[in-house]
């Protein structure tokens, strides 16, 4: 065991670790590519699918471009003007707008099935009546009709295999249209005139019968009007409201009774009789006088005396014709108020006249209303009767043959460059798209970028297929060159430099991919069959290559295939140290390899969880911690069995191998179930690459590395890994 178990000598050291300054990693681990570079990847994995899409397509295109017969066209060109329609004559000289709608819908005329019967009977190209119409539909189908922008022209081509009847078709077609657009013509004036009669003479009977309802309304409601338009009871109504307005004005100055206690200084002046207004300057006289008179020679002087009787005879006539002003004014103001009464009494009723009058009033407007458009419509198609009688008698048309068809002399199709033209660019549009739904549809890893971007996951290498003389030969283990086992031949030579290779980049990208060297790694896979077991084997010889102890332990203890490969004993193995059956040295071979080491599983033990997962698993695992520089486990796979998950958290880390045949869902299920148990992923491994896709991505520019690596004689410079 203490031999087995011997460590590397001190002036031998192992591996070198890198300077940092000195890695340069590739863009697959640094740079995401954008979609641009994604999509040219795509077409450059699958460039041999593209290329024979294209191929085929170009080659369908040619066949039919050789094979198709010759067509000829023979085009006429025809000047369409708007027709005139039957209207007012002010608009039937105005400018008319070109609309493309017209144009349109005489494109279609143009391309009818009745207009090509025309010209079919014409030219007698139907064998029999009743085929008719199925040669119609044929001559139709060849016609095609182009307007050119901007102007009221339409082109008119027919396709045919002959070119001089080409040339007689579009011309019969041409010459058929103008007959078409006369007979047309004539027959919607003949229908419209016949239209506008009819319509004619209903309106005329109906204008009659409105006009007599309105006469016979107007009558039996005293609705006749005067010439001027005005109405007697309206204007009566008006004349009475101003009328009792100017008496309400008069009832209302009119104060008879507050003059009866109005004396006789602050008595209106415009009530004053000439006689009051006299007998009231006399007043003023003789109280001017009197006053005088008795200031100057006492009250019992004659002359006061005889001032004092004039004075009260004066005041007892202007009483009187006070008192005579108000009987005035109180007549006045009754006879106003009398006055006001009729008024009101008189216009309460013509108000209700006026109002029935209202009434009436509409249903005559309703009756008059119905007479004026009756009589509207009776004028306006009388004036298209008459529009549609001079529209007949005009001779011009609205179609002119501006260019007649001639004998074309060159086919028109096929286009021999322009068919080959659009077959290449369909065709690679077409291998295009085939190669990218190709690979959108293909859910397995095959490239760095699907492990970086799929699994979240550093890509440490691919691994190439293997030839089959070589794994005939090798059973898939690389040997060295001057082993007893190795093969001569110099195919199987070539093949195996070429494995070697890979697996050399595979352990310098394993070394370097975290910052402390993994010393114990678990190599797994998804599911069974990716090429785990040899992976492990190969990689562990390519790092014994090195000069360093290593050691491969055999943990699939459901399908042991390690003792066979190696040439050892079978019937020893792990599954017995930890059965407690044996001590552990006992268990451990010594291979062909120099410095490589094996523990296979031994006899299949019916619990391997549970032996996987107990003590004496982890303190053997920290034993060859102690003892070996590199241990590589060849663990069950993830799925279904929990085995490697038991394993992955004893290990330094845990390299994934996934076939370019398993789908990713599987893989991306196994990086999340080693993750869930705390296991450190370090990469993934591509396994069964195609030569093609590993010489042109996987071997060219993946990493460069300028480090040393030891070999057993001495130190190895590695410049470049290919």
């Amino acid at each position: 065991m203490a031999d087995l178990m011997k460590p590397q000598p001190a002036g031998l050291p192992a591996v070198a670790g890198p300077r940092p300054e000195n890695i340069w990693i590739d863009q697959y681990l640094d740079d995401k590519q954008g979609e641009i570079g994604r999509v040219l990847q795509v077409l450059a994995n699958r460039k041999w699918l593209v290329i024979g899409v294209a191929a085929a397509i170009v080659m369908g295109v040619g066949l039919k471009t050789f094979f198709a017969e010759p067509i000829y066209t023979a085009s006429v060109n025809i000047q369409i003007d708007p027709q005139e329609t039957i209207l007012p004559y002010r608009e039937m000289y105005a400018a008319v707008t070109p609309d493309p709608r017209y144009l349109g819908t005489e494109a279609q005329v143009l391309k009818s099935e009745a207009l090509a019967r025309r010209i079919v009977t014409n030219l007698r190209l139907a064998s029999a009546p009743e085929k008719v119409t199925q040669t119609a539909r044929w001559f139709a189908g060849n016609v095609a009709v182009t307007p050119v922008e901007g102007s009221q022209v339409v082109r008119v081509t027919y396709r045919a295999s002959d070119p001089e009847f080409a040339a007689t078709a579009a011309n019969a077609l041409a010459d058929e249209y103008l007959k078409y657009g006369f007979e047309s013509r004539r027959e919607s004036i003949e229908q419209a005139r016949t239209f506008l009669q009819e319509e004619l003479a209903k309106q005329r009977k109906k204008l009659e019968s409105s006009e007599q309802r309105l006469v016979d309304y107007s009558r039996a409601h005293n609705l006749l009007q005067p010439a001027d338009g005005s109405n007697v009871i309206v204007r009566k109504v008006a004349e009475w409201n101003t009328e009792l307005t100017r008496v309400e004005a008069e009832v209302l100055a009119n104060r008879y009774q507050e003059l009866q206690d109005t004396p006789i200084e602050s008595f209106p002046e415009k009530l004053k009789s000439p006689v009051m207004t006299s007998l009231d300057s006399r007043r003023s006289d003789l109280e001017q006088k009197l006053a005088t008179a008795t200031a100057r020679f006492g009250p019992k002087w004659p002359e006061v005396l005889t001032l004092t009787q004039q004075l009260d005879e004066v005041r007892d006539q202007l009483a009187g014709e006070k008192r005579r002003a108000i009987r005035q004014s109180k007549v006045e103001y009754e006879m106003a108020v009398a006055h006001r009464a009729r008024l009101v009494s008189a216009l309460t009723a013509q108000n209700q006249l006026a109002d029935q009058l209202a009434q009436d009033s509409i249903q005559y407007d309703l009756l008059r209303r119905e007479v004026e458009t009756d009589r509207q419509l009776h004028d306006g198609l009388l004036q298209r009767l008459k529009e549609t009688d001079v529209s007949a008698g005009l001779k011009s048309a609205n179609v002119h043959v501006i260019d007649r068809a001639h004998v074309p002399t060159r086919p028109a199709s096929p286009n021999v460059p322009l068919n080959l033209a659009l077959g290449l660019a369909v065709g690679l549009i077409g291998g295009f798209s085939v190669a990218y739904g190709v690979d959108f549809f293909d859910r397995t890893v095959k490239t760095p970028e699907d492990v970086e971007r799929e699994l979240r996951l550093a890509f440490l290498g691919a691994i190439p297929s293997f030839d089959k003389p070589w794994k005939a030969a090798t059973g898939g283990v690389l040997l060295p060159l001057d082993s007893p086992r190795s093969p001569s031949a110099a195919l199987v030579q070539e093949s195996s430099a070429v494995y070697w290779e890979s697996y050399r980049a595979l352990r310098t990208s394993l070394l370097f991919s975290a910052d402390n060297r993994p010393h114990s790694i678990l190599v797994t896979s998804a599911v069974a069959g990716e090429g785990k077991s040899t992976t492990s084997v190969n990689l562990a010889i390519a790092l014994a290559q090195t000069g360093a102890r290593t050691l491969i332990l055999e943990l699939d203890m459901r399908r042991p295939r390690l003792a066979e490969r190696l040439g050892l004993a079978p019937e020893r193995g792990i599954s017995r140290y930890l059965s407690g059956r044996t001590p552990f040295h006992t268990e451990i071979q010594q291979s062909a390899i120099p410095n490589l080491f094996v523990v296979p599983a031994g006899p299949l033990p019916p619990n391997p969880p549970e032996l996987l997962g107990s003590p004496r698993m982890a303190q053997i695992l920290e034993l060859l911690r102690r003892h070996f520089e590199y241990v590589i486990v060849d663990g069950p796979p993830v799925m279904p069995l929990t085995d490697a998950l038991v394993i992955g958290p004893q290990v330094n880390g845990v390299v994934l191998v996934v076939d370019g045949h398993t789908a990713r869902e599987k893989s991306l299920k196994a990086k999340n179930l080693l993750r869930s148990v705390d296991a450190k992923v370090l990469g993934v491994v591509i396994n069964n690459v195609k030569m093609e896709k590993s010489s042109d991505h996987y071997y060219s520019a993946t990493t460069y590395i300028n480090t040393q690596a030891l070999t057993p004689t001495g130190v190895e410079s590695v410049e470049s890994v290919e």
